[in-house]
């Protein structure tokens, strides 16, 4: 896969898995949205969530983009580093909820999501590629 190619097929997906290691036992695995920050994975999520502390703990990541389009077995796998990140979890959330409905939020929804990003705690997890495998 070419990098424009790799770049293509992130900018056309959104859904992804993300693996951590735990302070025991086996990796897990987290189904989530993402959108694309330049390079870099863009994931909301919550502060006392188990990634969360997991990947401040050990910032390597595994992430698998999985393909939309059907019947298509698609996918891409990155390893990178996590960071987590106090700032831009509202606009975040705006851009998440637009593609996970396909449709841009409207800005009159903004104090709704501003409550719930306050009440849930949220952050952003912030994926850096170091290798690829298509």
């Amino acid at each position: 896969m070419t990098p424009e190619e790799r770049r293509d097929f992130l900018n056309a997906n959104r859904f992804c898995v993300v693996a951590y290691s735990r302070s025991s036992g086996p990796p897990a695995l987290s189904p989530v949205y993402y959108v694309m920050d330049g390079e870099d994975l863009l994931i909301s999520t919550q502060a006392g969530r188990a990634k969360t502390k997991a990947l401040q703990r050990d910032p390597n990541v595994s992430v698998c983009v999985l393909a939309e389009q059907h019947p298509s077995p698609r996918y891409l796998t990155i390893y990178g580093t996590a960071k987590i990140e106090h700032e831009g979890a509202v606009d975040l959330m705006m851009r998440i909820g637009g593609a996970m409905s396909g449709a841009e939020v409207p800005q009159a929804l903004r104090p709704a999501i501003e409550q719930r990003a306050r009440d849930e705690q949220r952050v952003v997890l912030r994926v850096t590629p170091r290798s690829y495998i298509p």
